[in-house]
């Protein structure tokens, strides 16, 4: 029998609204905007389409394919522990529900995962505040509605990782209270330990928000000394309890952070408040929000006017005792200034400074002004006249300091300055002249809904998205390439290229090994090794763009993935802001396939994942901002050789344009003539029969500087680098045959830093290759956790050297024996191994993982021991009750 939901009671007819209102809501705007499946466009912007949809992606293989690559993968970079990563973006249960989507259509998932996110946070709150017996019937729609379309939720739908926390906050707090009051603990602890699940960073702020929670809690009642210890004992032992389930996924995490975030932690800190504190009256206003606010702008913190109207009269009602509304004054103040104040937001971070969005723990405002909001209001609810006078002249005196400053605001304009305002005025006029009747009742949803919604638009409006078919059609091509290895049905070890990028995180995207990698659980280690190499690195990422072909054979790089050559008669789909270093050094390469839009070019030379070096290796120290001189004393040392194989050459000629040409050019100096000309220097190089040319290029050499045109032609903007890089020349023709280098000047001066010509002796190169493939690891197997194989050592080559990174949880074997192992460049994993014979085998383990699950199967069977032992005490009490118990 099929229910008529005319029939519902009212809350469960308010529940479900509240749930399918935003929802419906977001799907007609997002239909509206065209985003796919309703158009051409997609929703995909900023982090989402340049790094979680990847990640999206990599989820979705793994668990269908090889679930023990979300243990550790060789596709974050050269290698690292994957687990954290999971832990921190993509191990929230919703994403379960993209694993029907294949990779062309995620952004279709995506879509319609965020509009039931939409749905799912209104509905959150509006459940809890049913629960709590504060809300019942319409006005829950009121709160499910302020909570989904706010501020932090509407300007952070991209940054879905985060989202689900938010959405658990209202249950968890509503757990926390039926804890409180003498109900079972699993609500709570089992919600709190899903938040660590689904985020353990966004639940760090949770948690630390608990912690002031019940210091408004404990302000309700005038509770003795031994009752608030008891609340917070319970508070203690509960939360302890979520702490413990979740162990499986924060302690092994933790011991990554170590290694990611350790080094940078309390990092450009500063003792100030970040902008002028007023001026947080701003962003009270619909949709004020823009681009320049993700990078270093004011919190989010947009909830309504209904929401500040009823916060304010909390705060100056009488009828609430004033140890609680002065609880409620500190937190929101402590709250405020920590979203402005420097030290207090880097505590709300994990002592991180964030890189971009500043505030993100700003929902948990949110929630408190909402929370608040929900705990007093009732239809009947009215401000006396003092409180409307007082509110009154407050927005007056904050409109007119926002109308003031509104030539800094970048993110609002007169026309959301006027519908705020005005929304204000009247939803404070409707909660004045409070009514009974079904006018003033709809007046009141149609205001308050009306501005939430209109913020939600004016927000989106701001952002751009990446079409659908740009998205689809660089995947097309990857997967065209991932094919073309497959094809291959090569069963050893290598590393992939390309000469085109459409993120940093395509390696997962179509899964192989591309020593490319974006994440914030990036292992500084990482980007050390990638900065002694010459290759783009940060904090949270590594590129392997521009190269060497010595490093290629050296990381195992055996093929690269292109897009088709023109000849092909295929238009070009990959934007020019797409396309990297054209790695000139691999057109030498044979062409082994081609499918769809890409090819698949083959190093022959690679080497194999481990191989027998010359323990001169085990002395190898860096020297910094020098590339080329590194690998250079990398490779000797392996090989035992005393000539460098790339050696530096020089130019044949320099020309200027507005600039005057310098006789020495590795650290000139070039300085515009006239201002308003444009400048450029011009350097000649000749082919030579040796090898391949490179150019370096030092940190000052970067996009602000200058353009770089190869013979004429204009090249993909120069990657962002804070050491010295390596640039790839063309080198075709015969012997002598000249190339030009052109900078083009951006700033009336650019250092030269660094920017010197090499080339390579690639004979060479390939004999001493061709010697270490023979003594090199035969794998027999290459999993995710796993690689095991023979190898032959030979005599006086008694350092096994392996390019995995050297990390805590990587085990070896040698004959079945465990062995010790050294680092080597302070990076790769290796042992010192008698010449012969010998079976190896590697093997990871996440560390901490096993402790972690016996943690959390401990804690889960401790309360479902203290549920049991509590229902067998109730169910005895209830057969001692006295006969005339029930007359």
């Amino acid at each position: 029998m099929i229910m008529n939901p005319f029939k519902w009671r009212s809350s469960t007819q308010a529940l479900w609204i509240s749930f399918l209102g935003p929802a419906i809501f977001m799907a007609g705007y997002f239909a509206f905007r065209g985003m796919a499946p309703f158009g051409s466009s997609s929703i995909l912007t900023v982090d989402l389409g340049q790094q979680y949809i990847d990640l999206l992606a990599y989820l979705r293989t793994s668990l269908l394919h090889d679930p023990t690559q979300l243990l550790y993968s060789f596709n974050k970079g050269l290698g690292g522990n994957f687990y954290s990563d999971g832990s921190y973006y993509i191990f929230s249960p919703l994403n379960l529900l993209l694993l029907p989507v294949s990779n062309l259509y995620l952004p279709m998932g995506i879509l319609g995962l965020t509009i039931l996110r939409y749905g799912l946070a209104s509905w959150s709150m509006a459940k809890a505040l049913h629960m709590m017996h504060w809300q019942n019937g319409w006005p829950l729609l009121l709160f499910g509605f302020s909570y989904a379309f706010s501020g932090w939720m509407v300007a952070n739908q991209l940054n879905v990782i985060w989202v689900d926390v938010m959405i658990l906050l209202p249950l968890i707090v509503a757990g926390l209270e039926r804890y409180l009051a003498g109900q079972r603990i699993w609500m709570y602890t089992l919600l709190l330990a899903l938040a660590f699940i689904c985020n353990y960073y966004m639940a760090y702020m949770v948690g630390l928000f608990l912690v002031l929670y019940m210091l408004w809690r404990t302000s309700w009642a005038p509770y003795g000394f031994t009752g608030r210890i008891k609340l917070w004992l319970k508070f203690a032992f509960g939360s302890l309890m979520s702490i413990g389930l979740s162990a499986f996924v924060w302690l092994p995490t933790a011991m990554t952070l170590t290694n990611s975030k350790g080094p940078h932690l309390l990092e450009n800190v500063k003792n100030a408040v970040t902008y002028q504190p007023l001026d947080l009256w701003a962003k009270t206003f619909m949709g004020a929000f823009d681009f320049e606010q993700m990078k270093a702008g004011m919190p989010n913190i947009f909830v309504g006017s209904l929401i500040l109207i009823v916060v304010c009269g909390f705060l100056t009602s009488r009828e609430i005792r004033l140890s609680t509304r002065i609880m409620t004054f500190l937190i929101t103040a402590f709250l405020i200034l920590s979203m402005m104040y420097d030290p207090l937001n880097v505590i709300w971070h994990g002592l991180a400074y964030p890189v971009w969005y500043p505030y993100r723990f700003s929902f948990v405002f949110i929630f408190w002004l909402i929370w608040l909001s929900g705990s007093i209001w009732t239809p009947t609810w009215h401000l006396s006249r003092w409180q409307a006078w007082i509110l009154l002249v407050l927005a007056l005196a904050v409109s007119g300091w926002v109308a003031y400053r509104m030539h800094t605001y970048s993110f609002l304009n007169w026309y959301q300055f006027a519908a705020g305002l005005s929304c204000f005025l009247m939803i404070l006029c409707l909660q004045y002249y409070v009514g009974t009747n079904r006018w003033w009742r709809w007046s009141l949803i149609s205001f308050v809904l009306l501005e939430l919604m209109a913020n939600a638009v004016v927000t989106l409006n701001k952002f751009s998205y990446l079409s659908n078919n740009e998205y689809q059609n660089v995947v097309r091509i990857l997967q065209d390439g991932r094919s073309l290895l497959n094809e291959t049905k090569d069963q050893t070890f290598y590393r992939v290229t390309k000469n085109f990028e459409r993120t940093k995180d395509d390696p997962l995207q179509v899964n192989y090994r591309g020593a490319t990698v974006f994440s914030s659980m990036l292992e500084h280690q990482q980007s050390d090794i990638m900065a002694v190499l010459g290759q783009p690195e940060g904090d949270n990422y590594i590129d392997y763009t521009g190269s060497t072909a010595l490093n290629d054979n050296l990381l195992g790089v055996k093929y690269l993935i292109s897009q088709k050559n023109s000849e092909d008669d295929l238009p070009s789909v990959i934007p020019p802001t797409m396309q990297t270093d054209e790695r000139y050094d691999w057109h030498p390469a044979p062409t082994i396939g081609k499918r769809g839009g890409a090819q698949l070019q083959v190093n022959q030379q690679a080497l194999p994942v481990a191989f027998a070096s010359n323990p001169a290796i085990l002395n190898f120290t860096a020297r910094p901002d020098d590339p080329m001189s590194n690998q250079n004393q990398l490779w000797q040392r392996m090989t035992g050789t005393d000539q460098p194989l790339l050696k530096s050459a020089n130019f044949a000629g320099a020309t200027g344009e507005n600039v005057h040409a310098p006789i020495t050019i590795t650290g000139a100096v070039l300085t515009r003539q006239a201002s308003k000309e444009p400048a450029r220097l011009t350097l000649t190089y000749q082919t030579s029969a040796t090898g391949p040319k490179y150019l370096t290029l030092g940190a000052a050499v970067n996009d602000d500087a200058a353009n770089i045109d190869l013979d004429g032609t204009p090249q993909p903007p120069i990657p962002a680098h804070r050491h010295t890089m390596i640039y790839t020349l063309p080198d075709t023709g015969e012997a002598g045959s000249e190339h030009t280098i052109t900078f083009i000047l951006k700033q009336p001066n650019v250092w030269l830093q660094n920017v010197s010509l090499y080339e390579l002796d690639r004979t060479a190169l390939q004999e001493q290759s061709q010697k270490l493939q023979t003594q090199g690891l035969q794998t027999h197997v290459h999993q995710a956790t796993k690689l095991s194989g023979k190898i032959n050592i030979p005599q006086g080559e008694t350092t096994l050297m392996s390019t995995i990174p050297a990390a805590p949880g990587w085990t070896l074997k040698v004959d079945g024996r465990e062995v010790n192992t050294v680092k080597i460049a302070n990076f790769f994993l290796g042992a010192v191994v008698a010449p012969g014979k010998h079976q190896v085998e590697y093997q990871y383990q996440v560390p901490l993982l096993h402790e972690g699950i016996l943690i959390s199967i401990g804690n889960l069977i401790f309360l479902l021991g203290m549920s049991w032992s509590e229902s067998r005490n109730r169910r005895h009490s209830l057969h001692e009750l006295p006969e005339d118990f029930m007359e």
